[in-house]
């Protein structure tokens, strides 16, 4: 016997189980061992005969070879039941991807040339070494591309990633063992190699569901992906929304400075109108006093919280309400030395505010309305946002990006965010569950007692 007619079922049957054990190997990132590479290439020795005895084809030998290679990486490798079996899945539908191309070459081109010439084992022993080739170049190319995200992906998605691979898989197998691996016979008249594929109801029963079952996994694939685009949408609105509220930051601090270099000057002011006074030049002591008041007004706030930044942001937002036409009454006091960060406060009442502007902008001017409270009692914190809305809405809106954020913001610090709408007004409350006040700092009681009531009384007619 020549050594050409051994060398197809060395490559076939023992290099090829072989390279498959040491890329498994190189996909899990673990140490390749010729030992255990030569013991997987017995056992799969012993597989492909005892499937070649039992006429095993199609999903079945498929199977037994997944299940083999599983079951190797599992034993020689220790490695876990979802990553082997995923892997395993991965690897041999290289290998059967690869496979049916040579086949596809191997039937179409070197076999009507090995029958012109006779040489049908070297066409056997190409075939044979192109299939190498083309496992090795696509597995390195997935290799070089993906095995990092196969390492990081959870188990459920891991599974979820193996149900389509293997419907590739099995298509490759069925076609391979359908077409490729049945009576060839040569057409009397033309000459032309006829390929006679013998029909198994059974194996196509079983592509179509899987292919079924592979359409599922698709769309549920599809669908984790545009989750994922529009949660990033969101990131993206909430950390430009976070850059807004660090210019408001900004600017409060900047109001801060120019209100200690008023309050430096003021004595020097006072002493002036002393003068203006003593000297009887009334008039100029009144435009003296009236140049006082105007930059005083420019340094206040018209909504004093306690907190500089939200103050800055409460007199641009409250001042596009008017604008628009929108009544505005916020009596809020924010606590003090709470754990919330004034980047957080921000983003919370801008987006409140903007979602209750853009309900007002929807109903007449005469009907525009929004009213701000605050009510704490001990470390419990309960923020409202309302605002009048069209009387024909019913039933509490989708939450958009904006409530969206807020929720986001409020989880972060144990708390909720609840809506509701009734008769035409829509209410938002944030409650804060646990503030952790330093000790010795007190909120203005006389305030919040007043907010308190005015909230309470809201409450029980009907408004929150």
């Amino acid at each position: 016997m020549e050594w050409y007619m051994l060398l197809p079922t060395f490559l076939g049957y023992g290099l090829l189980p072989f390279l498959t054990f040491f890329f498994f190997c190189r996909y899990v990132n673990v140490p390749f061992s010729w030992s255990k590479g030569v013991c997987y290439m017995l056992l799969s020795f012993c597989v492909c005969t005892a499937e070649t005895k039992l006429s095993l084809k199609g999903s079945v030998s498929l199977l037994a070879e997944i299940l083999l290679l599983a079951c190797s990486s599992r034993i020689f490798l220790k490695r876990k039941w979802a990553e082997s079996f995923t892997v395993s899945v991965l690897i041999l539908s290289v290998l059967n991807v690869s496979s049916g191309m040579a086949s596809w070459v191997g039937y179409r081109i070197l076999l009507p040339f090995s029958l012109e010439y006779d040489l049908i084992q070297p066409s056997d022993t190409i075939r044979e070494c192109l299939r190498l080739l083309l496992v090795c170049g696509l597995s390195t190319l997935l290799l070089s591309r993906f095995r990092q995200e196969t390492a990081q992906a959870d188990r459920q998605t891991l599974a979820q990633m193996a149900i389509p691979v293997f419907f590739i898989s099995l298509v490759v197998r069925i076609i391979q063992t359908s077409v490729y691996g049945d009576r060839i016979q040569t057409d009397v008249k033309t000459g032309e190699i006829l390929i006679i594929p013998r029909i198994s109801h059974g194996e196509f029963l079983l592509l179509q569901i899987a292919a079924c079952i592979c359409l599922l996994v698709t769309w549920s694939a599809y669908q984790k992906i545009l989750q994922i685009v529009y949660d990033k949408q969101k990131l993206d609105f909430l950390e430009q929304q976070a850059k807004r509220q660090e210019i408001y930051l900004q600017e409060a601090i900047l109001r801060d400075q120019k209100t200690r270099a008023f309050r430096h000057d003021i004595k020097n002011h006072l002493t002036v109108l002393a003068e203006l006074l003593k000297a009887g030049e009334n008039d100029r002591a009144c435009q003296y006093l009236a140049c006082l008041e105007q930059a005083s007004a420019e340094l206040s706030y018209p909504v004093r919280t306690g907190n500089a930044a939200v103050d800055a942001l409460l007199r641009i937002k409250l001042s596009l309400a008017e604008q628009k036409g929108i009544r505005v009454r916020c009596e809020m006091m924010l606590p003090v030395h709470s754990q919330v960060q004034d980047t957080d406060w921000c983003i919370l009442l801008s987006n409140a505010i903007d979602n209750a502007v853009r309900a007002c902008e929807r109903i007449p001017k005469e009907e525009r309305e929004i009213q701000i409270f605050s009510k704490r009692k001990k470390n419990f914190y309960l923020l409202t946002v309302e605002n009048r809305c069209d009387q024909n809405l019913q039933k509490v809106p989708p939450d958009g990006i904006g409530l969206f954020n807020i929720r986001t913001v409020i989880e972060r610090y144990q708390g909720r965010a609840e809506n509701t709408v009734f008769e035409g007004t829509y209410c938002l409350q944030l409650f804060f569950g646990s503030l952790q006040q330093e000790k010795g700092v007190s909120h203005p009681s006389g305030v919040l007692e007043r907010v308190s009531d005015d909230v309470e009384d809201k409450t029980r007619s009907g408004l929150s």
